[in-house]
């Protein structure tokens, strides 16, 4: 199994260059083709504290956020080319969201980055980008892969750690991350306070995976009082994982996300890249 297509977006951030990297990584890894989407940002209201703004501040504005796509752009290509790697370019005016649901049910997965809320770069115009993780993960109906903002993610998929407990997500999200599995050094399934059901069900998946060619063994923690997402992020550090899989938990309605727990934490403080699955 391979992914044979990758969706990458991106948008005039410093992350820009480093989710290009790992998604140029990955496609490599698969012989997949990459189309990077780039989502403008809306420029902001022509009013100001009452006062009209000149219809020229709304060009102005469009004009920069075109010459902000045109050097990401070239940044990309040149990424493109010396990796080898086939890739489309789309540009669109449309919100983060729409524009990922239209480009990303026909592909095999999609590559995002998560929003640092406290970078310079986060600001109002780039609409619907702190909640499209989460939005996205539930919706899209394809795996999604969120590269944190901080740190570099080249290679991601030599160790990786599989979030189990059984549910239809977390089963969805393993069959998503095969292409992954079968080519990762180790695998680690891993259980939360595991009851005597979920120990067979993890015992089960490492025997299923192992049917793959999988290098695969299962492990557990008990955590006591410590949250779960805080006990599974321990856990990544301790074993050396450098990609995570699990199953995204909530809900979408009406772009307001309820999400689980540990995915919350997760998409809040990852420190690996994460891919999700609903």
């Amino acid at each position: 199994m391979r992914y044979q297509d990758i969706l990458l977006h991106l948008t005039d951030d410093q992350r820009s260059a480093e989710k290009a990297r790992t998604a140029l990584a990955l496609a490599k890894q698969f012989g997949a083709r990459l189309t990077a989407l780039y989502t403008l940002p809306r420029p902001q209201q022509l009013y100001y504290m009452g006062e009209y703004v000149p219809v020229e501040y709304y060009q102005q504005q469009a004009d920069e956020a075109k010459k902000a796509a045109a050097a990401v752009r070239q940044a990309f290509e040149a990424a493109a080319q010396q990796a080898e790697v086939a890739y489309d370019w789309i540009e669109t005016e449309l919100p983060p969201l729409e524009a990922m649901l239209e480009e990303g049910r026909c592909t095999d997965l999609a590559v995002i980055g998560q929003p640092d809320l406290e970078s310079p770069g986060a600001a109002p115009g780039i609409l619907g980008i702190a909640a499209l993780p989460a939005d996205l993960a539930l919706t899209l109906g394809r795996p999604v892969l969120v590269v944190p903002y901080a740190g570099a993610y080249p290679s991601p998929g030599k160790t990786v750690m599989v979030a189990w407990n059984g549910s239809r997500e977390a089963a969805r999200a393993v069959h998503d991350a095969l292409p992954l599995l079968t080519r990762a050094h180790k695998v680690i399934v891993f259980g939360i306070n595991p009851d005597a059901t979920a120990t067979v069900s993890a015992n089960a998946l490492v025997a299923h995976l192992q049917r793959h060619g999988v290098a695969v063994e299962s492990r557990h923690t008990v955590t006591g009082e410590l949250p779960a997402g805080d006990a599974l992020l321990s856990a990544l550090a301790d074993n050396g994982v450098d990609l995570l899989v699990m199953g995204a938990y909530g809900h979408s309605r009406l772009r307001e996300m309820v999400l689980g727990g540990v995915t919350e934490t997760l998409l809040d403080s990852m420190t690996v890249p994460v891919l999700l699955a609903n």
